[in-house]
């Protein structure tokens, strides 16, 4: 595992007797993407806001190189960049104005790294407008700038995609993977757009409630859980291979999609469904690995935890 920059251990907040994050822990590595998911309400705010020090922690800790964001907060802030729900600026300066502003504020304005930024996020044409001109995706640009400028260690961004085209969306996500591995940040995003959230992280957590229900390499989150994964059997009467196999393996859930049927096995489960099959005059085409999109696991959780009455 690559060398831990922010470590989030048992981290709790109350606001009365209401409790908005519950123990959570988690930590993001160099050059590491980790994107936090949930609900509107569910605490993702919240968790930044204590990370970088913006709400005081009830309980637990967070660490940022080693350095915990209570006691030690001016070492560990200096390591931060981010963004937190809306970047704000002095709207009647222009772009670049802003920037160096920020700059300055770190003891000293760096025009090449000014430059660099403004050039690989496509603000040249527009650098030197004020900004109240803006529309709030080039906004997002300029905050992703001004939270990059001191090359900090651990980059946070609220929802990036905010205000953003298609085509702005995809230069977003290249540019944040760029700058990680590149600067080796360790990046935490905040995003309710899980498409993007599954092509840009390596690592995500699911929360609801104030509650992380899952954190895990997004990997392994599609192909299944522990030893399993889902499978899909391309065979010649798929609904009627799927009716034998649910009578002859009982905690089997099988799904049909077209000439597939599709179940969640080891390996050497599969293999001995295969050969069930076949001795029931079933042909088999082939079979083959499949995983489901972030956006409908993130759904069989939420549901599943809700059925359960768990949060």
């Amino acid at each position: 595992m690559s060398k831990p920059v922010l470590v989030v251990k048992n981290l709790t907040k109350y606001y009365g007797e209401r409790i908005a994050l519950n123990n959570v822990s988690f930590s993001i590595g160099e050059g590491e993407i980790f994107g936090l998911i949930g609900p509107n309400g569910a605490g993702k705010t919240t968790a930044i806001k204590l990370i970088t020090g913006l709400a005081k922690i009830s309980s637990g800790s967070v660490t940022i190189l080693g350095n915990d964001i209570v006691s030690n907060f001016e070492k560990a802030i200096l390591n931060v960049g981010g963004i937190i729900e809306n970047p704000n600026f002095y709207n009647h300066l222009s772009g670049l104005q802003n920037l160096k502003y920020f700059a300055s504020l770190y003891g000293k304005i760096d025009m090449n790294r000014i430059n660099y930024l403004v050039k690989v996020l496509a603000m040249q044409n527009r650098i030197k407008n004020k900004v109240k001109t803006y529309s709030l995706g080039m906004k997002q640009r300029l905050g992703i700038i001004c939270a990059l400028i001191n090359k900090p260690k651990l980059l946070i961004l609220d929802e990036p995609l905010n205000g953003l085209d298609p085509t702005g969306i995809i230069e977003m996500r290249e540019f944040v993977k760029k700058v990680a591995t590149e600067e080796k940040i360790a990046v935490l995003i905040s995003s309710h757009i899980l498409s993007e959230v599954e092509a840009l992280c390596d690592t995500v957590g699911i929360i609801k409630n104030g509650v992380l229900i899952e954190h895990q390499n997004i990997t392994d989150l599609q192909r299944g859980i522990k030893d399993k994964e889902r499978f899909a059997i391309s065979v010649s009467h798929p609904n009627f291979a799927a009716k034998i196999i649910t009578k002859q393996y009982a905690n089997k859930n099988v799904e049909v999609v077209g000439k597939n049927v599709i179940l969640q096995a080891s390996s050497q489960e599969v293999q001995d469904i295969l050969k069930f099959l076949i001795t029931n005059n079933i042909g088999i085409f082939g079979t083959r690995t499949v995983t489901k999109s972030l956006e409908e696991i993130y759904f069989d959780m939420v549901d599943k935890e809700n059925k359960e009455g768990i949060l």
